[in-house]
């Protein structure tokens, strides 16, 4: 089932189109499976989970997507080689990145769903201050994964618009 999911994938998104996230299966073997079929981009929830994908030789490019107040553990990654991006969302975390040596961030914009992030016109002054402490600003990121399990196809649709619309203006604001 992993080939024919994963080959489906790679059709609808090739290469770094897609960005699989670890967690989904956290296995460095299908990970690698992954990268075979020109997925060389890893999206992690955990620290432990982006030194898992380095330690394996699957850094080439990883995304922290959540916040983190201490990210000195990733210092030991950069250091290594492993191209790090951590998600931020307030002058703490982009304190937490600078402080740990990484070197690219994305803001991690609240697009209405309750989860995470800042709010959309919050984004711009975030990239500014990142900026500011010698941070790339890679881009925006929103999670509106609490759509996907509304029944209604047309509520969700909706909420999935209102969402990307507010990603989009983020996106602006950021540059």
């Amino acid at each position: 089932a992993f080939a024919a999911n994963l080959a489906a994938m790679s059709a609808a998104l090739p290469g770094p189109r897609l960005r699989p996230h670890v967690k989904a299966h956290k296995c460095t073997e299908l990970a690698r499976r992954q990268m075979e079929a020109g997925h060389h981009h890893f999206t992690c929830a955990t620290i432990a989970e982006m030194e898992g994908m380095a330690k394996a030789g699957l850094g080439a490019d990883l995304l922290l997507a959540n916040e983190v107040a201490d990210a000195s553990r990733l210092a030991f990654l950069v250091e290594k080689g492993a191209r790090v991006t951590l998600a931020v969302d307030s002058e703490p975390t982009i304190d937490a990145a600078a402080r740990a040596g990484v070197r690219e961030v994305l803001i991690d914009v609240n697009v209405g769903l309750p989860r995470c992030g800042c709010e959309p016109g919050d984004a711009g002054r975030l990239a500014d201050v990142a900026r500011r402490r010698g941070l790339e600003v890679r881009g925006v990121m929103g999670y509106e994964g609490h759509a996907v399990g509304l029944d209604d196809r047309s509520e969700r649709a909706r909420l999935v618009k209102e969402s990307m619309d507010r990603l989009s203006t983020a996106a602006r604001d950021v540059g």
